[in-house]
């Protein structure tokens, strides 16, 4: 091996342990600004883990109300409803005792770090290309950032899926399959398989690991069809306070906010991880960064900030 490749290979290793530091370094600043500074800046008081007290009022509706309005929000609930269940362990205390509240949060911090420190040591394995890493923790990070702020659940999402993709490269198409069934919880997920179709990791016969366990999961709502049609009333609800150029912009908010990207982070490595070519690889990654960059940028100030700031 060439002392250039060694480089390389050791240059490539060293990313994660990087990485790992400033999601940490994240999160401790995340915790510090939560105990010491949410009563200075109203702001800040108000925002500060908003979307997981909403989590909170929605598991306060019960199983069988979880599509109902919550007080806090204007937002109906609209996850998949076996989130009832995943969310259940972290709400089970909070519900005996509501004091526990910010015990929960720090748990729910704890989690998204331990859970995002293990994407990042493990995504070297399963992706090769230096920048491709590089452009996917990056992306990460920002990700990371805004969903600790707000509190919210997509690096739970990033772990399935990425997990999912894992088992899939081991030709383990059940367990992959699975695991994407329970990143579904959010419909947003649903975009795993079209990357790994285009990218040529599964082919058209193979949606049926994925598919079936998916069939499984929502029988309820075809045993309760009103169940399902609340649930998808609530998917296209539009927030008067965010809105855009385009008439979808409040519901596309609400699909791919920018603490999404990690999430996009792992569809976009996964797609350029599969182009053999190195010219259409750069090309693509060049498309592709500038649209992600550009799409977000716009999202988060006119359709977002602006509103909300001088709506």
């Amino acid at each position: 091996m060439s002392n250039q490749t060694v480089e390389n290979v050791e240059e490539k290793s060293s990313l994660p342990l990087y990485f790992i530091c400033f999601f940490t370094i994240i999160t401790i600043i995340l915790i510090i600004l939560r105990i010491f500074f949410l009563d200075m800046f109203e702001w800040v008081k108000e925002t500060k883990d908003i979307d997981f007290k909403i989590l909170i009022e929605g598991m306060n509706n019960g199983l069988v109300n979880f599509y109902d309005p919550v007080a806090i929000s204007d937002w109906p609930p609209y996850y998949l409803y076996f989130w009832y269940f995943l969310f259940f362990p972290i709400y089970l205390p909070i519900y005996l005792n509501p004091n526990n509240l910010i015990i929960g949060i720090f748990i729910w911090d704890i989690l998204r770090l331990v859970l995002t420190i293990i994407i990042v040591r493990e995504a070297p394995r399963v992706f090769k290309e230096k920048k491709d890493l590089l452009i996917f923790y990056m992306l990460s990070i920002v990700g990371f950032s805004i969903d600790g702020y707000y509190n919210n659940v997509n690096f739970l999402i990033s772990f399935f899926l990425f997990y999912s993709y894992v088992f899939l490269e081991k030709d383990k198409k059940w367990i992959a399959g699975i695991l994407f069934t329970l990143a579904t919880f959010k419909i947003t997920a649903f975009l795993f398989l079209p990357v790994i179709l285009i990218a040529r990791k599964i082919n058209w016969r193979d949606l049926i690991y994925y598919l079936v366990p998916l069939f499984l999961i929502c029988i309820p709502y075809l045993i309760f069809p009103n169940y399902f049609f609340q649930m998808f009333d609530n998917w296209f609800y539009s927030d008067e306070e965010i809105h855009g150029v385009l008439i979808i912009d409040s519901i596309m908010w609400k699909a791919l906010q920018p603490s999404h990207l990690m999430f996009i982070g792992l569809l976009l490595i996964i797609f350029l991880e599969n182009i053999t070519n190195e010219d259409r690889k750069n090309l693509y990654r060049l498309i592709l960064v500038s649209i992600i960059t550009v799409y977000y940028v716009y999202l988060t100030t006119i359709v977002f900030i602006i509103p909300v700031v001088f709506g």
